[in-house]
Formats: structure tokens, C-alpha cells, sequence
């Protein structure tokens, strides 16, 4: 038996993950790359850095106005007819931001960005929860999750490239044919999931009826805490699971937004230069989210992995402020943040897809996610806000240390009841 769930996993990781890994690394780089044009479309369009962060941070309210309604809406639907939508809207919003010649123009592309790509990451989390059983979630998040640094990775140096090698090509600046570039493929991709996966185990034809009953019994989840989604909204531990969710946010889209800054910051001039040095952190995170995720599925233990990797985080956002200006140590130290903020992340969601079942599922995660992802409204304004105010983005580092010191506080607090009682669940039935 153990065999055949081995060949299942990898059939699965094959025919499944790897479109997933695909999708969301579109969405990452089409959510992100902003941050590389940051100096380009300041000066074309004329921007202040706080007008800059408000920019990034809208993005995330359209996103958070819809999330829940389109959540619940895509468990009807299907998922992937769901991605196929989002995929192809978010695509041509991206790509025509390439085509925008005010602020306010700016400001709108960004926040339907947000509109279009509404019930992506619940969506996401639940498809994968049908398919996946419980011992191998965090692995499952891992392997889904490895786009968000894996964009780091590659965004980075294709964003220099394409604007230092595109600038003015045809009378048209780099920044413009960057975006419209990277928003292309999401188009294309979108176009052609709703044909690569199946909708439920058995519409999967490459699947025998076996390995049906199989993965359909794994989609039975064991002591989850919620089955309905009015369940959901009256229970106030989601809402502190959402707080802390909203500190990992904070964290992660200042690193995402502002780490080309920081590099710039710190001498290092050229595009190009600055997406290679961009990848770095994200290297290291692809290490510290796959040990982390395979060391929490092994010892079965969520709470400590969700929270100390936040922790880390917070001290190395404080150390980049007061250790000396060496740009070598400093890219170690931001490394160290952004290993632990994308560790905890992993961990996170894992955690949470063990909790719900049912109609609580998609609307459970969007709950979550719609209050959680405030924090990258709020992330980008105030960074921005305080490094026009002080020059500097040592400011919004602090204030982002704070926010995912707390962060871990409150995740400690709310994962060690809420495993507590799982485990008592657990030995009850």
C-alpha cells in the first residue's frame, strides 16, 4: 500500500503541483515586479515613494473586497475554471499597466490587479486540500508556495534584463515593456488549465478507480475544528490565526516592494545588478521553506514551526538598521528575514488546511486571507510614508519588526491552543 501511495504522490506532484507551481510563480512575478521598476515609472509618471507604497498597497484592497465572495463563488464553479479567469484578467491588467501615462491611471491597473486575482490563494489551498492528505500538507504548501520565492529568484533578473536591454526599443521605455512582457504568459497559461486539470478525483481519467477511492478518502479530513462557514466567522481563534497571518503579510510585502530599494540603497546602482542581488534572499528562503515544511510534516508539529521562524524574522528586520554598513553582511541579514517570514508562511497555511473542511474550506481560507492580507495594504504605505519623511528606509524596517515580533507573539498564543485542542479531539475519539 505504501508503494502505491508513493507512485500516487509523485503521479500527483507530476500532473497536479507542477501546474500549480506554474500558476502561482505568474501571479507572483505579476504581483511583484513593480518593485523593479520602482525608480523608472516614479520619474516617467511622477511619484513620491509614500505615492509609490500607496500604489503597491491598493493593490491589496481590491483584493481583499472581493476575496471572500469570489472564495465561496469558485467552490461552485470549480477550481480550475476559477484560475482560468483570474489567470487571463490579472494577465491583461498586468500587462496593460505597461500602457499607463498618469498616476491615477497607475493607481487603477493596480487595484483591478487586485480585483482579478480575488480568490486565488483560497482557492489554491482548497484544491490542493481535495488532493493531498493530511500528514503530507505542509509539503504539499511547500512545493505549491516555492513559487513566491522562486519569482524572487527569476523576477529579478528578468526584470533587469528586460529593462536595461528593452529601454526605448521601438520609442518605448523598459518599464513598459516589462510589464506588458510578464503579463503575456498569465494570458496564455489561463487560456490553457481549465484542459490540463481535473476539476475532482474522478474526473481524472489517468487515475484507476483505486487510486480514486484513494485520494478521495484523504480529502476526509480528522479533527478538523470547523465544517460550516457561519462556524467559521463566529470563531474568535480564526480571527487572531488572521492577526498573525496579517504580521507574515507585513513582513513579506515590504521584502517584496522595497528589497530593490534597500539593494539600491546600499550602492548598488545598475538593474541588472540589482535583480541578481534581489535573488539571493529568495535562494536562501527555497532552503529554510523545504527543510522547514518536511521538518514540521515529520515531527507532525505545527505550532513551534509557525511561530519561531516570525520571530527570527522580526530580530533580523531590527539588525538591519544597527549592523555596519557592509553590503555583504547586510544581505545575509535580509536573507536571514526573509527565510523566516516565507518559513512561518509555509507552515501557516498547512496548519490552517487542517482546520476546515467542507463549506468551511474555501471561506475559511478567505477569511483569513482577506484580513490577513490588509497587512499588505498597510506594509508599502507606511514604509513609504516614513522613508519620505526621514529619507531613509530604516524607519519601515523597525516598524516592520515591531509588526512581525508582535506577529509571532499572537501566532504562538492562538497555534498552541489550537493544537491543544486537536490533540485532545484526537484522543477522545
Amino acid at each position: 500500500m505504501k508503494d502505491i501511495q508513493t507512485r500516487l504522490y509523485h503521479r500527483l506532484n507530476w500532473r497536479i503541483m507542477s501546474w500549480i507551481i506554474v500558476i502561482y510563480l505568474m501571479d507572483s512575478i505579476d504581483r511583484t515586479n513593480l518593485g523593479f521598476a520602482r525608480a523608472h515609472i516614479s520619474q516617467d509618471v511622477g511619484l513620491t515613494a509614500a505615492q509609490f507604497g500607496f500604489a503597491a498597497g491598493i493593490f491589496f484592497v481590491g483584493l481583499v473586497l472581493f476575496e471572500i465572495p469570489i472564495s465561496l463563488w469558485s467552490s461552485r464553479v470549480g477550481a480550475p475554471k476559477t484560475f482560468a479567469r483570474i489567470m487571463v484578467l490579472w494577465g491583461m491588467t498586468s500587462a496593460a499597466t505597461g500602457f499607463i501615462h498618469s498616476r491615477d491611471t497607475f493607481y487603477l491597473m493596480r487595484f483591478l490587479l487586485g480585483v482579478f486575482e480575488a480568490g486565488f490563494a483560497p482557492t489554491c489551498t482548497y484544491y490542493l486540500a481535495r488532493w493531498y492528505p493530511e500528514n503530507k500538507m505542509s509539503g504539499a504548501i511547500f512545493w505549491h508556495q516555492l513559487s513566491l520565492p522562486l519569482a524572487g529568484i527569476i523576477i529579478g533578473p528578468i526584470s533587469g534584463f528586460i529593462l536595461s536591454h528593452f529601454d526605448q526599443v521601438g520609442g518605448v521605455a523598459g518599464w513598459r515593456w516589462m510589464f506588458f512582457l510578464e503579463g503575456v504568459p498569465s494570458i496564455i497559461l489561463g487560456v490553457i488549465v481549465p484542459f490540463v486539470l481535473p476539476e475532482k478525483p474522478k474526473d481524472a481519467k489517468w487515475l484507476s478507480t483505486q487510486e480514486r477511492e484513494l485520494i478521495e478518502s484523504w480529502g476526509t479530513r480528522q479533527n478538523v475544528r470547523h465544517v460550516a462557514f457561519s462556524a467559521v466567522v463566529k470563531d474568535p481563534a480564526i480571527y487572531f490565526l488572521a492577526l498573525g497571518f496579517f504580521s507574515l503579510m507585513a513582513g513579506m510585502y515590504m521584502l517584496n516592494f522595497w528589497l530593490p530599494s534597500i539593494i539600491h540603497e546600499a550602492g548598488i546602482h545598475s538593474s541588472m545588478a540589482v535583480g541578481l542581488y534581489s535573488s539571493f534572499p529568495y535562494v536562501v528562503s527555497v532552503i529554510s521553506m523545504a527543510y522547514w515544511s518536511a521538518r514540521s510534516d515529520r515531527l507532525r508539529e505545527r505550532s513551534f514551526h509557525c511561530y519561531a521562524p516570525a520571530a527570527l524574522a522580526s530580530v533580523c528586520f531590527v539588525l538591519t538598521t544597527v549592523i555596519p554598513d557592509i553590503f555583504v553582511l547586510k544581505m545575509v541579514v535580509l536573507a536571514g528575514a526573509t527565510a523566516g517570514i516565507y518559513a512561518s508562511y509555509v507552515v501557516f497555511w498547512a496548519m490552517a488546511a487542517n482546520v476546515f473542511q467542507g463549506s468551511a474550506a474555501t471561506g475559511g481560507f478567505a477569511l483569513i486571507n482577506a484580513i490577513g492580507l490588509w497587512g499588505g495594504v498597510i506594509s508599502p504605505m507606511v514604509v513609504g510614508k516614513l522613508t519620505t519623511l526621514t529619507g531613509s528606509l530604516s524607519a519601515g524596517m523597525l516598524s516592520m519588526a515591531a509588526i512581525v515580533g508582535i506577529g509571532a507573539v499572537i501566532l504562538w498564543s492562538v497555534t498552541q491552543k489550537i493544537m491543544e485542542l486537536t490533540r485532545k479531539t484526537a484522543k477522545n475519539s
